[in-house]
């Protein structure tokens, strides 16, 4: 039984490296429902590893290695899109480098949490699983119309996943429940918008629903 957290893991690193493949094919679809799975399984093995009562160091180092590749690389890739689909007339030729930035902020993240962060209520910064998400929802967005596509606007958003990953802001576990309904009220009405934007937009929303994370986290840590 020991075996199946791993494999669960290795099953985020598959999805990953198919979420790539389609990506430098420019095949957005398919990269989504990859993505999608790898969120699926990166859910999975921690929950199973519990239930089964074998995590260990090798699993925990496992996980960090496939949270590398599915949401460190994969959303350097979708960064590079976003910047190719904002630069139509080429004016910024090195703009789709700058998504490498991501990965580099997602990988020093990974490395971070490992070593001195593993055990805090919460997160400190952008969980690098949501940072793709909000990378996800923003392809989304551009590829339905939803949001104009322009290098100044693409920059800021960059700049913001960047700076999210490691910032020193709190982000609230959603595995960890305040008790008792009024306490999770800030939860359930980030929930409630995300799920009214989501009926509008699809998943576009978690271009919206991510960076209201933070905001959600200060409000509990106000207030709560």
């Amino acid at each position: 039984m020991r075996w199946i957290p791993n494999a669960l893991t290795l099953g985020n690193v598959a999805c990953g490296m198919a979420a790539i493949w389609y990506l430098m094919f420019q095949n957005f679809e398919y990269a989504a429902v990859a993505v999608l799975l790898a969120f699926a399984f990166d859910g999975l093995d921690g929950w199973a590893a519990r239930k089964l009562g074998v995590s260990g160091e090798l699993g925990v180092q496992l996980d960090s290695l496939a949270d590398a590749i599915t949401f460190g690389v994969v959303p350097g890739f979708m960064w590079m899109q976003l910047a190719m689909w904002s630069n139509t007339g080429y004016a910024w030729p090195a703009l789709p480098v700058l998504g490498w930035a991501v990965t580099l902020a997602s990988v020093y993240r990974l490395a971070r949490f490992n070593s001195d962060m593993k055990d805090a209520k919460g997160f400190i910064g952008m969980p690098t699983p949501a940072n793709t998400a909000f990378a996800l929802g923003l392809m989304y967005a551009a590829d339905a119309g939803l949001l104009p596509l322009h290098p100044a606007l693409f920059l800021v958003a960059l700049a913001w996943s960047v700076y999210s990953l490691n910032a020193p802001f709190t982000v609230a576990s959603l595995k960890d429940l305040p008790k008792g309904w009024g306490q999770r009220r800030f939860r359930l009405a980030w929930l409630a918008a995300s799920l009214g934007v989501f009926a509008f937009w699809g998943l576009a929303a978690m271009a919206v629903a991510v960076p209201l994370l933070p905001v959600v986290s200060a409000l509990e840590k106000r207030y709560l």
